[in-house]
């Protein structure tokens, strides 16, 4: 009977230096998520920036042709109609 306590006593010894390791390894994991999400929220922030500045230089190219293209058309449709009235 005495082996048997002794046994179950070292048993629970090692579930509870196992559950010591378990939660040093979730106060890991919740610091390592804690870097994972900071980072992809840097990441985010970048992306979003990076996408505007982008977008506002299509944009400006867009604007550029467009105001090109816009003179040309103004240009013939002048010219067709002073055409069109000889």
């Amino acid at each position: 009977m005495e082996e048997v306590l002794k046994q179950i006593l070292i048993e629970l010894k090692e579930m509870k230096s196992d559950i010591h390791e378990i939660r040093v390894d979730i106060g890991d994991l919740k610091q390592g998520q804690a870097r994972l999400e900071i980072g992809q929220e840097k990441l985010q922030k970048n992306l979003i920036e990076s996408l505007g500045a982008y977008t506002e230089k299509i944009a400006d190219h867009v604007d550029d042709k467009t105001e090109v293209l816009n003179k040309r058309v103004y240009k013939v449709e002048s010219d067709i109609e002073r055409l069109s009235r000889q």
